[in-house]
């Protein structure tokens, strides 16, 4: 089943590895980093739309 992990960047600048515990789970994912605030869908619409629209398709 495809998965994908939006992370947001200062997470990734402090050591969290997002990627690396969702791999364990998910062969198939999609890990992306993003300047967004807490609320992502809010703060950055479209490149949370653009993550899910890529989902649905593979």
């Amino acid at each position: 089943m495809p998965v994908t992990v939006v992370q947001q960047d200062w997470g990734s600048m402090l050591g969290y590895d997002a990627a690396g515990l969702w791999r364990a789970w998910a062969p198939d994912l999609d890990h992306r980093s993003t300047a967004a605030g807490h609320f992502m869908a809010e703060s950055a619409p479209e490149e949370i739309l653009a993550a899910l629209r890529d989902l649905l398709a593979r």
